[in-house]
């Protein structure tokens, strides 16, 4: 059955230091095509068919690498499709502490440090290695995190697989290992538009999620005091809901974030995660080994610069579910720890299977 499957290698530039910068593209034809770039281990487009058998790319991005390096998203850089690491989200207060150290990190957005740093894993250029088995094909994604770099602790070396099989599945799985005890939280940072309107918004898309609490957020988007249940919020997405209709509420929490960026805290089911567009019949399944999900709905997005087929990204252009460890766990005792120490090994998986409705 393998050879229904189609993996390449090809050019995708050179960035403005001159670094060849490698797409590899997995796809089972008719099924799903994803193609993702050694640079950040960055998924660049994904391809599924609608309910009569169209494919659309699903994924904000650029048509070329040079978007990725333009000066306005530079400026406004918002990580799509990237790995993230070696902690997603916001650290309260830039630092943490660990075994009685302080671990002070650098910002790299406005006063905050968020996704890792300035140069994060979403910077860096990844060694790669393709495999098959029966009825899947991949990419692994490696690389070497030194000592010290954006102020984290440990040599880690980090490895990431995009995988792809005949199911209609896109599997993204981590492995990360260190020399002395650090902390570690990564995600990928896909912004989902299943119209594969590159030019529309998400507000046309339903919503599922298995989660009884939700964590509150202030102004500047960092998380509060603990859960709170989701009952009687726009955030009770237990039941099937319109995401055009929950970001209308004016509940407080929606007015902090502008919209969703928040963290919920999964029940122990799978999969967690639904959403569906019911006007192309496109539905993605989440399953997770991750404790949460970020869900962010590109509240910032200004139309400031061009996307794909010179798609202008505007407010809620697409979501982003960031499977992950909860938001600044490393400051919060209350949270599943983010630790990881010499001799264990930290693994997560989360799986976005396609179908139609």
């Amino acid at each position: 059955m393998i050879s229904e499957c189609h993996m390449n290698t090809t050019s995708f530039g050179k960035t403005p230091k001159g670094e060849e910068i490698e797409l590899f593209t997995l796809e089972i034809p008719g099924v799903i095509k994803a193609s993702i770039m050694n640079l950040g281990a960055t998924l660049t487009s994904l391809h599924v068919p609608d309910r009569f058998g169209k494919m659309d790319d699903i994924v904000l991005g650029f048509d070329s690498l040079e978007g990725y390096f333009e000066k306005t998203y530079q400026r406004e850089y918002c990580y799509l499709g990237s790995t993230i690491g070696r902690v997603a989200g916001r650290t309260k207060g830039n630092q943490f502490e660990l075994d009685g150290r302080i671990y002070q990190l650098p910002i790299n957005q406005g006063d905050v440090h968020l996704h890792g740093g300035m140069l994060g894993w979403d910077r860096k250029l990844w060694d790669t290695s393709r495999f098959q088995s029966d009825n899947e094909i991949g990419v692994k994604f490696s690389l070497f995190s030194p000592d010290g770099e954006e102020g984290y602790p440990g040599n880690v070396k980090i490895s990431v697989w995009y995988v792809v099989n005949l199911e209609g599945e896109l599997k993204i799985s981590y492995e990360a290992v260190t020399d002395q005890a650090t902390i570690i939280n990564p995600t990928n940072h896909s912004y989902f538009n299943l119209s594969g309107d590159h030019s529309g918004d998400i507000l046309d898309h339903e919503l599922s999620i298995q989660a009884q609490h939700y964590l509150p957020i202030d102004s500047s988007c960092f998380t509060l005091g603990g859960f709170e249940d989701v009952s009687g919020t726009p955030f009770d997405f237990r039941k099937e809901k319109n995401l055009g209709i929950a970001l209308a509420d004016n509940h407080p929490q929606m007015k902090n974030g502008n919209g969703i960026d928040h963290a919920f805290k999964l029940d122990p089911v799978r999969p967690q995660v639904t959403l569906s567009h019911p006007r192309s019949g496109r539905r993605m399944i989440c399953a997770t080994t991750a404790p949460a999900v970020q869900v962010y709905t590109s509240n910032h997005f200004n139309g400031s610069y061009a996307g794909k087929s010179n798609s202008y990204y505007k407010r809620h252009a697409a979501i982003c579910l960031e499977t992950q460890g909860f938001p600044n766990a490393a400051n919060r005792p209350d949270f599943p720890s983010i630790r990881l120490n010499p001799g264990e090994t930290f693994r997560s998986q989360t799986t976005f299977k396609f179908t139609i409705d």
